[in-house]
């Protein structure tokens, strides 16, 4: 397979999803609930029928999964994940930050990923081992190495048992930080990692679409993606921790047994 072909479609597969979610931003949407505090909007279905369109039109016989569509599986070592609005309770409130992102797996693990940022046209994308970048333009983490002086971001669970479990070890992980922040998408928290504004995000309970995306941008940046247990993450990882690299262990500390 080309490579550097299925990144070029990535790129535009994002890109143009988040034109469509713009032309869309001040006009109303058909709202449902998926479940507590877990929406989907008309917008979120037709933003990955795009991204859809062009996996299956260029790689037919790769498997994809998605959030609103879920698995279509086949036989193929190759895995697309896709996430057509991450953050779609801020997108629905004409609010930011929200994401589209695309990864490309290989036997599990990313090999390319694309995230686009439709507010400000940030395109952020990496292949495995060739760095990450930001419209062009190299990106890393930051260099603070001590949490002390780090800002740590981290999720709300609309699930009750993964929330409870978070909101016990804030104020431990807020004593132990410089601040703490909560922005409602996981993919652009990510994205601020491996650009080096913020130092730390974590979630207990996410699905593989809210991680794997930024899982590579953010490794590709200087930075580490483990699940809270520090084990690498993967198609079956249903938490996370990203951070500059440099705090990892420190936050592997703090979440130790949660």
């Amino acid at each position: 397979m080309n490579i550097e072909f299925a990144k070029k479609v990535a790129e535009e597969a994002v890109k143009e999803a988040g034109k469509f979610l713009m032309h869309n931003f001040d006009k109303p949407a058909q709202v449902s609930l998926k479940g507590k505090s877990d929406i989907v909007t008309d917008i979120d279905i037709k933003s990955e029928k795009l991204i859809l369109e062009a996996i299956k039109s260029n790689f037919p016989d790769h498997r994809i999964l998605s959030e609103e569509a879920g698995l279509i599986d086949s036989k193929s070592k190759y895995t697309w994940i896709a996430d057509p609005i991450d953050g779609t309770i801020n997108y629905y409130y004409k609010s930011a930050p929200f994401r589209v992102g695309i990864c490309l797996l290989e036997d599990g693990r990313p090999i390319i990923s694309a995230i686009y940022n439709p507010i400000k046209d940030h395109l952020y994308s990496a292949q495995k081992g060739r760095g990450a970048y930001k419209n062009g333009k190299k990106i890393t983490v930051s260099d603070r190495s001590d949490l002390k002086n780090s800002v740590v971001m981290f999720h709300l669970s609309s699930k009750k048992d993964a929330r409870g479990r978070t909101i016990k070890i804030l104020d431990n992980i807020f004593e132990n930080s410089l601040h703490m922040r909560i922005f409602g998408s996981s993919l652009a928290s990510m994205t601020y990692i491996a650009e080096g504004k913020f130092d730390v995000f974590f979630n207990l309970q996410t699905s593989s679409w809210d991680i794997l995306p930024g899982a590579l941008i953010i490794t590709e940046a200087g930075g580490m993606v483990t699940d809270i247990n520090g084990n690498e993450v993967d198609y079956n990882s249903n938490s996370v921790l990203a951070t500059n690299g440099k705090v990892h262990s420190q936050m592997i500390e703090l979440l130790k047994g949660k």
